[in-house]
């Protein structure tokens, strides 16, 4: 028979455990929200990695160069810019010639127009070095070889759009004839010089903005503005410029 006393113990330890239950529910709560949170967390990890990086202004920035050749002369889509000298191809380029001058340019380009790389040259003079970094192909899909490219090179250049002189004179005033020491003067101290085919070939490379993690050591180089990078080529016979080549990496 239970007693009035252990009628309330009962009851005094089944209160106690109803307490004990109310409580560890929040604490439940509160560790589901805790889980949660460290779920997310390397969400918010890679929304801060891919932020923008902030370039110090102490890091010089440099517009780099081209030609005053306007989108509307370079057309749209694959108008013109394929063209087939003997048994090879020329494909996304666009070739622009002026008979008085005798130069040629050529700008190869990527979608919407991005210029991907000019080349500037004398008709008379043409660097082997310069057509070996053109890239050209046989009808069968296949890269060109250099005998292939010398040998057709100048059926392109007559099949040129003829343009005024004018667009011959780069965007920083690089003209063909123009000295050694003036292109060392603007772009400084080259990165690579090379003797090919008898020339002097000088090249710069500059690291793109757009691209820049405020880490890599730039030695003093300004980044090339609006830019993924870009290189400078530039041919000399006798300290004289006889060609150049712009290229920007594609985005």
């Amino acid at each position: 028979m239970t007693t009035p006393l252990t009628k309330l113990t009962v009851l005094f330890l089944f209160a106690l455990l109803s307490c004990t239950d109310n409580k560890t529910a929040p604490v439940a709560a509160s560790a589901d929200t805790t889980n949660n949170s460290i779920v997310q967390k390397p969400d918010t990890t890679n929304r801060m990695s891919s932020m923008p990086v902030t370039i110090p202004d102490s890091i010089k920035r440099f517009t780099v160069d081209d030609y005053p050749l306007t989108d509307d002369m370079l057309g749209s889509g694959d108008n013109g810019r394929e063209i087939k000298s003997g048994d090879i191809f020329a494909t996304d380029k666009v070739w622009f010639t002026n008979d008085n001058l005798q130069q040629t340019i050529v700008v190869e380009l990527y979608t919407d127009n991005f210029r991907v790389a000019a080349f500037h040259f004398q008709n008379k003079d043409i660097p082997k070095a310069l057509i070996k970094r053109m890239e050209m192909h046989t009808g069968d899909g296949n890269l060109a070889s250099q005998q292939q490219k010398e040998k057709n090179f100048k059926g392109f250049i007559n099949a040129a759009t003829k343009i005024n002189k004018k667009f011959f004179t780069t965007n920083k005033e690089f003209n063909l004839g123009d000295s050694r020491q003036k292109a060392i003067h603007v772009y400084g101290t080259p990165d690579r010089k090379t003797k090919e085919d008898n020339l002097e070939v000088l090249e710069w490379d500059f690291a793109g903005d757009l691209l820049y993690d405020g880490k890599a050591d730039l030695k003093g180089k300004p980044l090339a503005k609006d830019n993924y990078g870009h290189q400078t080529i530039m041919f000399f016979r006798n300290n004289k410029l006889i060609a150049i080549i712009f290229k920007n990496d594609i985005p």
